[in-house]
């Protein structure tokens, strides 16, 4: 074909006929046997949490302080337009508040009602794991309560965070100061 009678849509037509020629295989095996979250540290703790939980990870913003609340929820936050509850998760697991560094992140989790942001030491993007890496999380530490399942990776035991049991405990639904 010379440059003067390229059709574009006889091109298009080529080009997809052309990718239609190669097979791809699905390896459906391989992705049902993958867990794929994000992974995060608190403290000295490697978490990770399903990737369908996440809303976004974000630099931490500025909070409003409400009053008579517990000291590890630094306030209310709003990520365009939403008003959404930000915890020091560091704080609420074991009393010490979380240093801010250029690290910290806040990572925004689904809710039924809406979103929560739990602020973090640093995240460390998404982790992808497979069933052999699976150990069970024998723990019964606070800090791994939230916690049955856990992955190793590399010599790091990435715990997995399940969200539904820390938004369903009492303690962490009553932020009210004591």
């Amino acid at each position: 074909m010379s440059k003067n009678n390229v059709k574009p849509f006889e091109l298009l037509a080529e080009y997809e006929r052309l990718s239609l020629k190669h097979k791809v295989e699905v390896l459906t095996e391989k992705v049902r046997d993958q867990w794929s979250g994000v992974g995060f540290k608190v403290g000295d703790t490697y978490y990770a949490i399903a990737i369908e939980k996440i809303v976004e990870v974000l630099i931490l913003s500025e909070t409003t302080k409400i009053p008579g609340i517990s000291k590890w929820v630094l306030g209310l936050g709003n990520i365009r337009g939403n008003l959404l509850p930000i915890i020091d998760f560091k704080s609420y697991l074991s009393n010490q508040p979380i240093k801010i560094t250029a690290h910290t992140r806040m990572v925004v989790i689904k809710q039924i009602v809406g979103q929560v942001g739990i602020v973090v030491d640093e995240v460390f993007g998404q982790k992808h794991f497979v069933n052999k890496q699976i150990i069970k999380n024998n723990k019964k530490e606070n800090e791994l309560k939230y916690s049955e399942l856990a992955f190793e990776d590399k010599g790091i035991v990435w715990n997995v965070l399940e969200d539904e049991k820390l938004i369903n405990d009492p303690l962490f639904q009553n932020a009210a100061a004591v």
